[in-house]
Formats: structure tokens, sequence, C-alpha cells
């Protein structure tokens, strides 16, 4: 075997074994976490895998989204089967793509270090963070983590061997990391940056690397463009580019993000780690790099969380630059001597970081900063000022050790404890995620799919179904969400989503939306997306026509053909079916298909009273309801063969309700009205009038 593929057994060899021992408790993760991000990634790889188009569709419209790359990588694993088995794949997929960052790493590393032994230790502890916990979920992170490194290790060659197929190189990581996360577009500003600190003239920098200033150039005149037309060059992370630096929040919160770092990474690999590396950049084009994309890469995020993240210093978004500084620990251990300038400046940075840290904590893990798993326990034990002082005793511990005893020997030590740390934190982070029922509200290591899949299993996965959500849980919008987000996660055949009049939009704020809508003369639907609609039993607007399939949990699946029309359509009721006082609604009933003469129908209303005696009228007919209580009222109607028979409802009385829920800011409202219509029933069985 050739010698350089031997050299490469053993970084194979830790790449395996970190990929089996991480999807382990992944694949244990057989529920939703993360909402709707997982269900953006979920439904972004559903569809490549159906179209066969690496382009980003979602409910069947093209939608400007840069995050593809993991979309198009998980879709060969959509596999044709039902979403729970899809999890399990996708879990195992993020556990190998997660710590394969092992190997640009290790290459970076080797660009940095003296010996193999001390950048097999580096790219060892970039799989051993404990942000790998964010592998158990459909999130981008399980290929950005490794396209960041790759990113940063293509642009370091460059930087340090300017050439045109370096530069070519060079970009091509960019945009690749880019496509992993377009937070990453900030390493189009890292290149230049760094080639200019390295060459320290601006006319070398130029002649040096032609194609890629000639390169960034093109790109910062589209993004110019496109932001002149109105485009959202950043996506979510335009909110980083709003404001100024020099806002007086800005060193703080800096500080605080450098603390999550601090304390992910153990508290003495960032201090050695920044200081190596600091010590390194006037020799080293890596370092440089490295450094570059660190400060831009700290800047992004924390002026993201301060502008759109009400100043949580959320590491999901930061944890990237782990491996850059775990380098430069491993460094710094192999390094005979150390800067005593650049060890104090970064051991001041990193203590005055956990001076101003607000330890925030949360009941189970928070995707968005799995690091404050910890602060709970620092709290209770001495706070910051037990950070700050483990600190400065580890300084002192490396300080006194590489005085006493053998380089190497303290080398092999504190690598061994520091990954030995971070092993024992990426562990209590999977124990606190699975210590806690998930943000839906169930044990996330209970496969749901049995109790929601149901669409899939009665039609099959590549049958096509829109869903139109209504407020299928009383007086709760939160659960209501949750019950329309597992419709569509767990049924690969829920393919489109309507919102009539935009109500319960909210749901899905960031996906395309269907406005449907119905001619009130005959019932005719303004598009028929599909031939099957999920549509909620409890619905009081309005009922698609067609063959019911299947009734489930109060959603009726319905073969509503290739014209969809309404079976009946409300006027006059709250979305949610509550009456108004003083407003009579209506009801209209339109003729069956190819029906040819009049027929008269039996329609029934299920009435709800809410906290009062409550009276409803429909047509003539007087009916009260006790409070708590419910009902079922009915009448008969004479539908015309063409046009429409109408049924009339009115209540009587009034009480004060929950806000509307077909819309956010219903969470904080309440109404007063009448009683409440929770489904409207139109029997089969029909006779002449």
């Amino acid at each position: 075997m050739p010698r350089p593929l031997l050299r490469l057994l053993p970084l194979l060899a830790v790449w395996a074994a970190a990929a089996t021992a991480l999807s382990i408790p992944a694949r244990r993760v057989v529920d939703w976490f993360v909402m709707t991000d997982e269900l953006l990634y979920e439904r972004l790889a559903f569809s490549v895998a159906r179209t066969g188009s690496p382009l980003p569709h979602l409910h069947g419209q093209r939608v400007p989204f840069a995050n593809q790359l993991y979309p198009v990588l998980l879709s060969p694993f959509v596999n044709g089967g039902l979403v729970p088995d899809f999890l399990v794949r996708a879990h195992t997929f993020n556990a190998v793509a997660m710590t394969s960052a092992v190997v640009p790493a290790y290459l970076l590393a080797r660009r940095l270090v003296r010996t193999r032994l001390a950048a097999y230790s580096a790219a060892a502890l970039a799989v051993l963070v404990p942000w790998l916990v964010l592998a158990s979920f459909v999130l981008s992170e399980a290929t950005a983590y490794p396209a960041f490194l790759w990113g940063v290790y293509l642009v370091s060659r460059t930087v340090e061997a300017p050439s045109w197929r370096n530069d070519a190189l060079a970009l091509l990581g960019v945009a690749v990391a880019w496509g992993a996360r377009t937070q990453f577009l900030v390493l189009f500003a890292v290149a230049p940056v760094a080639v200019l600190a390295r060459e320290r003239s601006l006319r070398r920098a130029v002649l040096g690397h032609r194609v890629l200033w000639s390169a960034l150039a093109a790109v910062a005149l589209v993004a110019i463009l496109l932001s002149a037309t109105g485009h959202n060059v950043f996506g979510a992370y335009n909110a980083a580019t709003q404001g100024s630096l020099l806002d007086t929040d800005v060193p703080r919160s800096l500080l605080e993000h450098v603390e999550t770092l601090a304390l992910g990474l153990g508290l003495l690999p960032p201090i050695l780690g920044i200081a190596w590396l600091v010590s390194r950049a006037l020799d080293s084009g890596t370092a440089v790099t490295s450094l570059t994309a660190a400060l831009f890469l700290l800047l992004e995020v924390t002026s993201f969380d301060l502008r759109f993240g009400d100043g949580l210093a959320r590491d999901r978004y930061l944890f990237y630059l782990a491996p850059l500084l775990l380098i430069g620990f491993v460094g710094a251990l192999e390094s005979r001597r150390l800067s005593s300038w650049t060890v104090t400046a970064a051991a001041a940075l990193v203590v005055g970081s956990l001076l101003v840290a607000p330890l925030p904590t949360f009941v189970k893990l928070n995707v968005d900063t799995p690091v404050s798993i910890l602060d709970d326990y620092i709290r209770r034990n001495g706070g910051r000022w037990m950070l700050v002082g483990a600190a400065l005793l580890l300084l002192a511990i490396v300080v006194l050790a590489r005085a006493l005893l053998p380089r190497r020997l303290v080398a092999v030590v504190l690598v061994a404890a520091t990954g030995a740390a971070l092993v024992g934190e990426t562990a209590y982070a999977f124990e606190r995620l699975f210590r806690v029922d998930g943000t839906s509200g169930r044990p996330i290591t209970l496969s749901q799919g049995i109790v929601f899949d149901w669409i899939d299993r009665e039609l099959g996965p590549n049958a096509d179904v829109t869903m139109i959500p209504y407020a299928q849980i009383q007086g709760d919008y939160w659960a209501t969400a949750g019950y329309w987000w597992d419709l569509e996660f767990w049924n690969r055949s829920v393919v489109r989503a309507a919102y009539p009049g935009n109500k319960f939009a909210e749901i899905q704020s960031t996906f395309p939306k269907l406005d449907l809508r119905f001619d009130p003369q005959t019932g005719r639907a303004s598009t028929s997306p599909t031939r099957y609609v999920a549509q909620s039993d409890l619905e009081t607007r309005f009922r698609v026509r067609g063959t019911s399939v299947s009734l489930t949990r109060d959603v009726r699946l319905i073969d509503a053909g290739r014209s969809w029309h309404a079976d009946w359509i409300s006027f006059g009721l709250d979305d949610d079916g509550f009456t108004v006082p003083g407003r009579t609604a209506t009801l209209r009933i339109f003729p069956l298909a190819g029906q040819q003469h009049p027929i008269r129908r039996y329609i029934t209303f299920h009435v709800l009273a809410h906290s009062a005696r409550l009276g409803v009228t429909v047509d003539r007919s007087t009916t009260f309801v006790d409070a708590d209580q419910d009902e079922d009222v009915g009448t008969f109607v004479c539908v015309p063969p063409h046009g429409y028979g109408t049924v009339r409802v009115r209540g009587d009385g009034s009480t004060r309700v929950w806000g509307d829920l077909g819309t956010r800011a219903g969470i904080y409202q309440s109404r007063v009205r009448g009683v409440q219509i929770g489904r409207i029933s139109l029997a089969d069985e029909t006779s002449s009038c």
C-alpha cells in the first residue's frame, strides 16, 4: 500500500470509531426536536428525492434557499420508505458526516503542528466536542461542521502558496461551505483579508491571487445588484449586517460568545489555542487564516444574536471554531516555548468572558446553546468565580508541569485529559437530551410514526396530498401548530399546504403558502393542487367535496379528484367557528356532482357553550346549551341542482373566550362571542324535495 494511504489509516480509524460511537445515541432520537427547522430540511430532502433536482423546492415552489448541501446529501437516504425509517437513516448519516470533520481538521493541523501524532490528536479532539449532539436532529450542522473546516483549509492553502489552482480550490471550498450554511458567506471576506495580512502588500496580494480577486469582485457585484433589486443575499443572517459593531452591547456580547466556546472546550484549550495561533500569525498563513476566520465568524454571530436572537449567545452558530482552537491547543503543548504575552492576553480574554457569563439555564437541552447544559451545575457550585478559578488553576498547572516534567509527557496527559473532558460533556449533553420530553411534549426516544404517519400508510408515501390547517386544539395556538407540524413531518405524501385568507399561515411562517379560495356562487375552488386533501373534521369554514378515504385524529382524508369544489361554505362565523353576537351566519350547501333535480339533505351542527349557558338558533329553531356542555343541532335543507341551499345560524347570548388562533397575535387576546360551532356534518343520505 502506498505510504500516503498508510498515513491515512489512523485517521480513517478515528473517523470510523467516532462515527460509530456517535451514531448509537443519535439513532435513539426518533422524533423531531427543533421546529420548524427539521421540517424544513426534511421537506427539502424529500423534494430532491422526488424531483431529482438539486434546486430547493418547498410545497411545489422554487424557494431562494442557499443551505441546500445538506438536503441534497440527505436525499439518497429517503429511499422510498416511511418517515420513521428515514429518521434513523438520517441520524446515521449525520453521525458519519459530522465526524468526517476529522479529515479537514487533520489537514489543517498538519499545516500548523510539527508532528503527525500531534495532528492526529488535534483531529481526534475535533470529533469529541459536545456539539456533536446536534447530529441527533435533521439539521444542517451535520454537513456544515466539516464544510467550514474544508473552506478554511483550502483558503489557507492559497494564502500560503499563491497559485491560480489554489485560488480556484479556495473559491470552491468557500462555495461549498456557503452551500452548507449561509452564514459561511463570511469566508468570502476571510480569504482576501487573510491574503492581505499574509502578503502585507496590496500589490503582491493582487498579483499573486488574480483568480481569487476576480471571483470575489464578481461575487461582490452580484451581491450588490441583488441587494439593489430587493433580494436578501444573506438569508436569515441578514440581521447580522444591520446596525453598527460600535453598539455598546457588542463588547459584552462578544465576551459571552467567547465564554460559550471556552466552557464547551474545557477552559484551557481556548487559552492556549488562541495564544499559540497569535504567536504563529507572523510566520504561518494557516494561522492567519484561522485567526481571521475565527474573528469574522465571532463578529457575525455576535451581531446576529444581538439583532435577531434576543441577545442570547448561541454557540450552535459558533462551534465551528472549536477545531481551530483545539489545533492551536495541541500546537501550544507541542511547542518548546510559549509566548508569555500572548498567553497572558488570551487568558485575560477568556477570564473576562467568564466574568460576564450569564449562565442561562433551561429545562431541557437548548439546541441553540448546547453548552448551557453545564450552567445548572456551575450555578450551584460557585458560578462565574468557580469558572475563573478553574481556568487560572489549569493554566498554573500547565506552567508548573512544563517547568518540572518532560514536555511530551505533559502534552500527552493534557490531551488525554481534554479528550476525557470533551467525551464527558458530550455524554452529558445526550443524557440531558434524553432526560426530558422533547419540544413536541413526547419522549424523544419513542417513535411516533405508527400514530402520525397514517396518511402515508393509507395512500403510500409517493401520493400527493394538500393539508389545510385549522384550529385543531381549542384555545391552544402552539398545540394546534404542533398538530399540523406532526401531520406534515410524518407524512411524505403531504406536499402542499393551503391557507384560505392567510389564516393559520404562521404555523409555517417560512414555507410557500397556497391561497385557496372558493367561488361563493358555485363553490368552485380557485386551485386544485393535488388529488387528495387532508382537512380537519372540525372545520367550519368550508368542506372540500369528495369521497372520504379515512378519518383519523379528527382529520378527514378526502379524494377531491382533479377539480376541487366545496360541499358547503360558511359566512359570518369566526375562523374557528364562534358565532358573533348580533350577527347571523349563513351556510351555503352546493349541489352534488351531476345532480339533476332538487334534493333534501340533513346538516348537523355540533354546538359548544363555553363558561355560560348560551343559545343557538338554526333557521327558526332555538336550542340552549348549558355552560361547558355540547349538543348536536340539525336541520333539513333543500339543495337545487344549480345554485345552493341556505341555512342560517345565530348565537344567543355571549361570553368571553380565547383569542382567534388564526394568527399568532390571538394568543394574547380574548373575544366576546356566543356559542362555538365545533363541527359541521352533512349527511350522505338524500331524498327529493
